[in-house]
C-alpha cells in the first residue's frame, strides 16, 4: 500500500487473495507479455502471478528518495507459455509524495524477434468514483470491443488529486466492474466498487515488437498534488444531490466536440479507445479535458524524446 498523507491512495480489496496462484486484486499488478484474454496463458499474462526477484533492496539516496529494482526472466514455466528469453527490469523510486517506475524489457536472443504487451494495471483507492473526474482524455477516439462508437462522458469532481505521467506509454485504461461484473468476481467485495477505479499505463492497443539484442523502456509517475482539484466549487452543489443512476438516460447530443454526452452503451470488461481503454463505470460519467502530449522533462529518466501524455485523477 501507498500512503500520502497518511492517507491510503492505491487500492487492496479485502477478499484479495494471497496464495501466490493467482494475482492480488489491488495495487498494481503488472500486465505482461499479453493484455487480456491468453489462449497459451492466463488473461494478462504471467508476470502478475510469479515472484519476482529483488536485485536491489529498498536503499535511501543521497536525495533522500528510496530505490528498489525488481525483475523477472524467462524460465521452465515462462517458456511453457510464451517460448522465449526475456529479462523484465522493475525500478521503484519513492519520494515523499510521488511514486516513480521505470520499466526495461531486454531481448537478449541473437535471432528471434518476439512482440508484448505492457500494462501497469493501477488501482486507486476514491471515496465515491461516481464523484471522480478523470482529465487529459477528451479528443480520444473511443471505440467499444462490441460496438464501435465515440463518446463523451462527464461526472462531477470533488477531493483530492493525483497526477498520472507516463513516457513511452501510448496507451490508456480506465477500469471499474461496476455492479453486476463485481458479484461475478471471487475476489472482489459485491459494495467494493464504488470505492475505486483504474487508471493505467500501457502498450496494449498495438504489441511492441522487440528486435534481438534491443530493449524497450518506458515509465511512469504518480504524484499527489493534495488539495481539492479543479471544479470543487460545483462539489458542494453536486453533493446535495443524488449520485447519478446506474443506467443513466443518455442525451443525444453528438460527439464531434465540446463536451456533449452521447447514448451511454452496455456493460463490457473494456472499452478500447484510440490510445485510451474503459470499462463498465462509464455507466456513469466523467468529466474528460483535453490535454496535449507533452515533450519530456529534462529530467525525464529516459530521455527517450517521445511525446509524454499526462492525466489527472481527482480523489
Amino acid at each position: 500500500m501507498w500512503k500520502a498523507d497518511e492517507r491510503q491512495d492505491d487500492e487492496e480489496h479485502k477478499q484479495a487473495v494471497f496464495d501466490g496462484k493467482k494475482p492480488i486484486r489491488g495495487g498494481i499488478p503488472f500486465v505482461f507479455p499479453q493484455f487480456g484474454p491468453w489462449s497459451f496463458g492466463p488473461s494478462h499474462g504471467f508476470a502478475r502471478i510469479i515472484r519476482w526477484n529483488l536485485e536491489k533492496a529498498p536503499e535511501r539516496l543521497p536525495s533522500g528518495d528510496v530505490e528498489a529494482i525488481f525483475s523477472i526472466m524467462d524460465s521452465e514455466f515462462t517458456r511453457s507459455m510464451w517460448n522465449y528469453a526475456f529479462r523484465l527490469t522493475y525500478r521503484l523510486i519513492l519520494r515523499e509524495k510521488e511514486l516513480h517506475f521505470n520499466i526495461g524489457v531486454y531481448n537478449p536472443s541473437k535471432d528471434l524477434t518476439f512482440s508484448f504487451n505492457l500494462l501497469l494495471h493501477t488501482y486507486f483507492k476514491v471515496p465515491d468514483v461516481r464523484r471522480c473526474q478523470i482529465t487529459g482524455l477528451h479528443g480520444c477516439t473511443f471505440i467499444d470491443k462490441n460496438t464501435p462508437q465515440e463518446h463523451i462522458i462527464t461526472n462531477v469532481v470533488s477531493g483530492r488529486k493525483m497526477r498520472v505521467q507516463k513516457y513511452n506509454f501510448p496507451d490508456t485504461v480506465v477500469w471499474n466492474p461496476w455492479i453486476e461484473k463485481a458479484k461475478e468476481i471471487a475476489d472482489f467485495g459485491d459494495d467494493e466498487f464504488p470505492n475505486m477505479v483504474c487508471v493505467e499505463s500501457g502498450h496494449v492497443s498495438s504489441p511492441v515488437i522487440l528486435l534481438p539484442g534491443t530493449a524497450f523502456e518506458a515509465s511512469q509517475i504518480l504524484q499527489y498534488t493534495g488539495g481539492r482539484g479543479r471544479g470543487a466549487g460545483r462539489a458542494a452543489h453536486a453533493q446535495q444531490q443524488q449520485p447519478p443512476p446506474a443506467s443513466p438516460v443518455p442525451s443525444t447530443s453528438g460527439a464531434g466536440g465540446g463536451e456533449g454526452v452521447v447514448p451511454v452503451w452496455p456493460p463490457a470488461p473494456w472499452l478500447a479507445l484510440n490510445n485510451v481503454y474503459m470499462g463498465e463505470m462509464l455507466h456513469h460519467r466523467l468529466l474528460l479535458e483535453h490535454r496535449k502530449d507533452q515533450p519530456a522533462p529534462s529530467d525525464h529518466p529516459h530521455q527517450c524524446g517521445n511525446p509524454c501524455s499526462i492525466c489527472s485523477l481527482n480523489l
